[in-house]
């Protein structure tokens, strides 16, 4: 800062203007305090738009990529990678691999019933077992290698 001679501190005018831009800059560049109706508004915002075949997105259009085909993993494939958390420990009372007494009511049921639950999902086991890509075929087959049991539906 230069001296104006009277013993008090002078700033120039284009330093004023840098440190008055500044201080806007960091106003403008501020997010909004979180949880009013700005901060809410900006981070529910849509971040895309769903286009069907044949509507007009308003701009270029990108194919989705291709659906990978998950079939053929086996029982014990799927079982190692969804299945075994809780079906190796009993975790919530679910049934432990190879466990004749704990599934014996279980395939009493039917194996179109055992399909259905891993489905559905049951107690703290989520649809699907975690599996959400597993066909059938698959889920029928990591069913029967927890079971010892045939991997045809009835």
């Amino acid at each position: 800062m230069a001296s104006s001679g009277n013993g008090r501190a002078s700033v120039s005018i284009p330093k004023l203007r840098v440190l008055a831009l500044c201080a806007a800059g960091l106003a403008v560049a501020q997010p909004a305090p979180s949880n009013t109706v700005p901060d809410i508004e900006d981070r529910t915002r849509p971040f895309g738009k769903l286009c069907l075949v044949g509507e007009d997105c308003g701009g270029q259009v990108q194919a989705a990529p291709p659906v990978v085909d998950a079939a053929g993993r086996s029982g014990e494939e799927v079982y190692a990678a969804h299945c075994h958390v809780c079906h190796a420990t009993g975790i919530s009372d679910a049934p432990i691999l190879g466990d004749d007494d704990a599934w014996g009511e279980r395939l009493a049921k039917g194996a179109a019933e055992l399909l259905r639950v891993t489905k559905a999902g049951l107690n703290l086991m989520p649809a699907m077992g975690t599996c959400m890509n597993c066909t059938d075929a698959e889920l029928n087959a990591a069913i029967a290698h927890m079971t010892g049991a045939s991997a045809s539906p009835p």
